[in-house]
């Protein structure tokens, strides 16, 4: 399985993500995770992104 990646609209299996940080983010954890054999879905992705979204900005707020 390959993921739908477009790099110059940010998005992965459209999921649009409004930073390159996220998305590279969600993209390493997605790419790690199927060498194990997973295969994820979108909302496996809507998940994923919310989840570095939330996080990225804690350590702003932290920082």
């Amino acid at each position: 399985m390959t993921l739908n990646i477009d790099k110059s609209k940010l998005t992965i299996m459209g999921v649009q993500f409004d930073s390159q940080k996220d998305f590279k983010g969600v993209w390493y954890a997605l790419s790690t995770n199927m060498i194990e054999g997973w295969e994820p879905e979108k909302h496996d992705v809507e998940e994923m992104k919310h989840y570095i979204v939330r996080k990225n900005k804690e350590q702003l707020y932290r920082g």
